[in-house]
């Protein structure tokens, strides 16, 4: 039974369906044949597979094994979701902030950057973290402004739909709380249409798309 502690504030995007999919409804359905933005065929396999039946052609990448393209993980076991509390998983957040500044100081702003997240609670975690790392770091803060051709962003999967970045990070947040028990609660992917917003959530890199989560049984889901 789930405690209102578990309770994800959800934005009424089930009330916002998707223009697409609402048109499905009425109009003759086309299928997508070939991917354009992935560079790096891991970034949308997985998509490919669960979502469009294996039928994208994806145009092959150049280099398979390289640090520079395609679908990473980074796992710490460590980490805590703090159910109850501030629902976010707060050592994976400075762990995406500390990767937005390694990113930064080794690309400029020659690779563009989004933070997409599974919930609002760790979207305002991150922003919260990142606020206090850029007064440490006021020599970057060039690269933070909203004049940049594709400015930096931090979104939740429900609002992130329709951006694309060359470089990903996804901060999924849910896993073992201090108690060391784990909810199947996953918020918005428990509504409505979440299979729709997980796909849209994952297929927003151009060249490498890296997962932050605490739970290894989410590597399935993703």
């Amino acid at each position: 039974m789930t405690g209102i502690d578990d309770i994800e504030e959800v934005a009424t995007a089930l009330d916002m369906e998707s223009i697409l999919h609402l048109c499905k409804l009425s109009f003759p359905v086309k299928m997508l044949k070939w991917h354009y933005r992935s560079r790096h065929e891991s970034l949308i396999a997985v998509s490919n597979k669960e979502f469009y039946d294996n039928e994208l052609l994806v145009y092959p990448s150049p280099s398979h094994n390289t640090k520079e393209l395609g679908l990473k993980f980074k796992h710490d076991s460590s980490t805590v979701y703090e159910r109850g509390k501030s629902s976010a998983n707060l050592l994976e957040a400075r762990a995406v902030v500390k990767e937005i500044f390694k990113h930064f100081n080794k690309y400029g702003d020659r690779k563009s950057l989004g933070v997409g997240t599974f919930s609002v609670a760790q979207m305002n975690a991150i922003l919260e973290e990142l606020e206090i790392e850029r007064k440490l770091h006021p020599e970057l803060e060039p690269l933070f402004s909203d004049k940049m051709k594709e400015r930096f962003f931090v979104k939740n999967l429900e609002t992130i739909q329709g951006d694309e970045r060359d470089v990903i990070l996804i901060s999924v947040g849910y896993g073992f709380d201090q108690n060391r028990k784990m909810s199947l609660n996953f918020g918005p992917l428990n509504q409505d249409g979440g299979e729709r917003r997980l796909n849209v959530l994952i297929t927003r890199a151009r060249e490498k798309c890296v997962v932050f989560f605490l739970i290894l049984k989410l590597m399935i889901c993703i």
